[in-house]
């Protein structure tokens, strides 16, 4: 569909209880994305305790001002939500009903979502989504790197021996968060220790140098950071290092060469890659492997 909409649509902030019309939303619009190009997805219900749901109420817990749905005669037929952590505004998700696409909810969800006094934007979307990628361009977020999605069983045989495993506490969080990513992530580390199997802060000559995630979702590790990109090097390698024979699966941001690097080394085959978009001039990121499309 596109141009005028046969009856209004209307705009309101999203809560809980949207969440399995919204997830309805997602899989008919990427099921329409992935029909387009060949590849057909496998529909699946929605899972109240499934990590989406999970997320998406970690965005309605922390940054519900930024979540909103759109309505046609009382149907969902889109939603967003992002997130602000400090001065950093992440564009979390933005999806429209196949029936309704090219008819500007769109891009007022966008407005919506939006926060114009954040000096960083960014935002995470699946490579083969043009016109999504537009929208976000026309708003200046610029496509600066691919996000590598590398996933199998990990052949690698040590670890890095110079970091140990050490106590996670906030300020070695706190301070690794200001290193790889330039803000506080508190809120989501709480999120992340309650979803994942193990968190890991790694410690090298006494000072925190990196830490990662691992588990709680289909083998995902993630997300690593670092103090600079050779120690979140290590803590990847690490993690792959100790996996037996689980697969896994990690994101990282094209521009992390040295943990692109170790995850090639291991052996991971690449699936298809995303884009990451930021507001120039923000530097695209270096030292770290992100946990999702809906976190970074």
């Amino acid at each position: 569909m596109s141009g005028e909409l046969a009856t209004p649509v209307t705009f309101r902030p999203a809560s809980e209880p949207d969440l399995e019309d919204e997830w309805a939303v997602f899989m008919a619009a990427q099921s329409e994305l992935h029909d387009r190009r060949g590849a057909p997805l496998p529909s699946r219900p929605f899972e109240p305790a499934g990590m989406w749901a999970r997320v998406h109420r970690h965005l309605l817990e922390h940054d519900a001002e930024r979540a909103f749905v759109a309505e046609e005669d009382g149907r969902i037929v889109g939603f967003t939500a992002a997130l602000r952590r400090a001065d950093c505004w992440y564009f979390s998700a933005l999806f429209i009903d196949p029936d309704f696409q090219g008819t500007g909810i769109g891009r007022r969800l966008l407005e919506l979502a939006s926060h114009s006094t954040c000096r960083r934007r960014m935002t995470i979307t699946e490579a083969i989504q043009p016109v999504s990628n537009g929208l976000y361009s026309r708003h200046g977020l610029l496509p600066v790197t691919p996000v590598l999605a590398f996933a199998g069983r990990p052949r690698i045989a040590s670890g890095d021996e110079a970091l140990e495993q050490g106590v996670v506490t906030p300020a070695a969080l706190a301070e690794l968060d200001q290193a790889a990513y330039g803000f506080d992530r508190r809120v989501d580390h709480e999120f992340w220790a309650r979803n994942c199997e193990r968190a890991t802060v790694w410690w090298r000559e006494g000072r925190p140098c990196a830490y990662s995630y691992r588990g709680g979702f289909a083998g995902l590790i993630g997300p690593v950071a670092g103090c600079d990109p050779a120690s979140a090097a290590a803590a990847l390698r690490n993690e792959l290092a100790d996996t037996g024979d689980a697969d896994v699966v990690v994101n990282i941001p094209g521009s992390a060469t040295e943990l692109a690097r170790v995850a090639i080394d291991a052996g991971l085959r690449l699936g298809d890659p995303g884009l990451l978009l930021l507001a120039p001039p923000d530097p695209p990121p270096t030292a770290y492997a992100i946990h999702s499309y809906w976190l970074g």
